[in-house]
């Protein structure tokens, strides 16, 4: 008989395993991108988030400072974003798409729902709701747990 704990650290396993296999997947699209995959998922959370300051992307990133300034800067001289000084205080700059990187944003939103596509038509919806469903529980469990 399978104890509930082997079966929570089965999905851990199968979690971490869908990581790197997603990561993968990715990397393998990025020389059609142009952009790397980080790259990518940081200009479809500017986005979603336009004017936001550079703190912010490394909070939700989870990226030490060093690292998204090295991002930000590298997204800019490819002229994919601008800093704009904020109109309250001129110390802080606020992250915008420019017209080129609107443009990547949806080239790159295009492939990968090409890519998804692929992946997806192989799946019963019915089994993607249920692992929506725990791991919507599990994530809340989590920050119950550490919230406490």
């Amino acid at each position: 008989m399978t104890l509930k704990k082997d079966k929570f650290e089965q999905m851990n396993r199968l979690l971490q395993n869908y990581m790197i296999n997603m990561k993968h997947f990715y990397t393998e699209l990025a020389p059609e991108l142009d952009i790397t995959p980080q790259q990518a998922h940081t200009l479809f959370y500017i986005e979603k988030h336009a004017g936001l300051i550079q703190r912010e992307l490394g909070d939700h990133f989870h990226l030490r400072n060093a690292s998204v300034t090295s991002m930000v800067k590298n997204l800019e001289r490819d002229g994919y974003i601008i800093r704009k000084a904020d109109q309250e205080s001129a110390r802080i700059k606020r992250i915008f798409l420019t017209k080129k990187g609107e443009e990547k944003t949806n080239e790159v939103k295009e492939i990968f729902d090409k890519a998804y596509l692929q992946i997806i038509s192989r799946l019963d919806e019915r089994d993607i709701d249920a692992i929506v469903k725990g791991m919507t529980n599990i994530n809340s469990n989590l920050k119950n747990k550490l919230g406490s």
